[in-house]
């Protein structure tokens, strides 16, 4: 594929990510150690690289960054898993995932219930969805790339087996797909910050799930909301 047209969408994405990172503590695990040469070669502040699950796991353990970005293919070890075992220890870090794996949807669901923050095919980095990414799971947001959409697929019709959400509860969840917190979301519905919690609340109670990033998938595999037009997030 000739991507020589993309090149001036790249270089502007490149400079808004180093921008974006600027004060993020970051580490990377990545299986193409030509990938992790040319992020080492940028002004990002990366704490550590590596290229195998396990190392990438103690790194997490040893400098506890506010950013894991990591691909599912590794040297050695799986990057979904190393997602898991990252989120169970320390989930107050944020992971980002690049799949080349799209064809897998085990592996990415595996990831989202370990509650991975971001997740972006490999093939979609250079068209703008990996700067997308970025920009929400560090606003704090969750991220998923529309072309995922088919792992999300329901055997069943929507709302079968849940209790269905209200007007409001459903543009409360809209938002948070959008990656919006809960102040924004305030802010957009013009209701207290205290409303939009019990909102939130009675979602996750309605849709049988013990978080936001549960609440999302469920939410889009049930067709309860839309996937975010991109753009949207903020």
């Amino acid at each position: 594929m000739d991507l020589t047209p993309l090149l001036p969408q790249v270089r502007d994405d490149v400079s808004q990510g180093l921008v974006l990172l600027k004060g993020v503590r970051l580490v990377l695990c990545l299986g193409s150690r030509a990938q992790v040469a040319l992020l080492m070669g940028t002004p990002a502040r990366i704490l550590g690289a590596a290229t195998t699950a396990a190392e990438g796991l103690a790194l997490v353990r040893q400098h506890q960054p506010s950013l894991l970005l990591v691909s599912d293919r590794l040297e050695e070890g799986c990057g979904v898993d190393l997602v898991v075992q990252a989120k169970r220890r320390h989930p107050e870090v944020r992971t980002l995932l690049v799949v080349s794996q799209e064809h897998q949807p085990a592996l990415i669901q595996a990831a989202l219930r370990a509650g991975c923050d971001a997740i972006v095919p490999e093939s979609r980095l250079l068209h703008g969805s990996g700067l997308q990414a970025l920009h929400t799971v560090i606003g704090g947001g969750m991220y998923l790339d529309r072309s995922l959409a088919g792992v999300f697929r329901a055997d069943q019709e929507p709302g079968a087996g849940h209790e269905r959400l209200s007007a409001r509860e459903r543009q409360v969840l809209d938002r948070v797909v959008r990656g919006l917190s809960n102040p924004e979301i305030a802010g957009e519905l013009m209701v207290s910050v205290d409303t939009v919690k019990t909102h939130v609340r009675n979602v996750l109670l309605k849709l049988r799930v013990s978080g936001r990033i549960q609440a999302v998938v469920t939410g889009l595999r049930l067709g309860l909301v839309d996937w975010p037009r991109p753009g949207s997030t903020r």
